[in-house]
């Protein structure tokens, strides 16, 4: 498989793994899902600061 294909496949996934974690993060209804989410998305998206939900 050309390289090209293989980053595409790579950033479409990425995307769309980001894009799911940021609505579970914002919409979902249990408060533990939500904290989850936010911790994921922290590992995935650089320069991202978890703020502690109290």
């Amino acid at each position: 498989m050309p390289i090209g294909l293989l980053s595409t496949i790579a950033a479409v996934f990425y995307g769309g793994t980001v894009s799911i974690l940021a609505l579970t993060a914002t919409f979902a209804r249990r408060r533990a899902l939500r904290r989850e989410a936010r911790s994921t998305l922290a590992l995935l998206v650089p320069g991202r600061v978890v703020e502690s939900e109290r």
